[in-house]
């Protein structure tokens, strides 16, 4: 996600478009989630992947540029 977003404010979207398709490629092929953990386990992975991808993208953002002569 650091290569193919580069900006922090993103990645929230990004994490959200994702799991967003994955509910539904999950209501075709095997109708409405209903258990209680399958929720649970994707909503932890968005906030982990958002949170991690915000994370990595703005340490990278805050690195210096190198100025050689």
């Amino acid at each position: 996600m650091l290569y193919l977003i580069e900006r922090a404010k993103k990645c929230l979207d990004f994490a959200a478009t994702l799991y967003i398709i994955h509910l539904f490629i999950c209501l075709i092929y095997g109708g409405w989630p209903s258990s209680i953990t399958w929720w649970f386990v994707n909503g932890v992975g968005v906030a982990v992947m958002a949170l991690l991808g915000e994370y990595l993208c703005i340490r990278r953002e805050l690195k210096e540029i190198p100025i050689t002569r």
